[in-house]
């Protein structure tokens, strides 16, 4: 069983863990070696416990392993961080994540959530009703590429 709950210290390491192993498993036919690594530096442990000043992040937790599979973040209107272990993939666990998200977002009044979204992650964007506003392009790490502003207005 998956639980779906606000995320603590304890969990830094092993949700910056999951998240490097998910950048290196689902990116590494899209993007070059240097800036999977790139990606992967964002979320050590003490970027991660930066980040998490800011953001509020939500974790799925396998109940019966008692490990982090997932996560999703929330900084005013926009969704930041959305990860599933490669090994979680496809068995809903992102649909609770979003789902969760959702219902705080709409607590919190907001009108639409917003995000940048890779080519990998534009195809599950849309299908939870995500539409692509522009594309950008940016650099990290000396290697240019291009993601998508993308946004979902929120029904009551």
């Amino acid at each position: 069983m998956i639980k779906i709950r606000k995320i603590t210290p304890n969990d830094y390491k092993q949700a910056g863990d999951m998240i490097k192993r998910t950048i290196r498993a689902s990116f590494k036919s899209l993007y070059p070696e240097k800036l999977i690594q790139a990606f992967c530096d964002k979320h050590d442990i003490d970027k991660f416990r930066q980040v998490a000043k800011t953001v509020e992040f939500f974790v799925a937790e396998d109940q019966k392993t008692q490990k982090i599979v997932g996560i999703i973040g929330i900084k005013d209107d926009r969704l930041r961080r959305y990860f599933v272990d490669p090994n979680y993939q496809g068995k809903g666990v992102g649909r609770l994540l979003f789902d969760h998200l959702e219902v705080v977002a709409k607590k919190r009044g907001l009108q639409k959530i917003t995000l940048e979204g890779s080519p990998l992650g534009q195809p599950i964007y849309k299908h939870f009703g995500f539409k692509i506003i522009k594309s950008i392009t940016k650099e990290r790490a000396g290697v240019k590429y291009t993601d998508a502003v993308m946004e979902k207005t929120l029904k009551s």
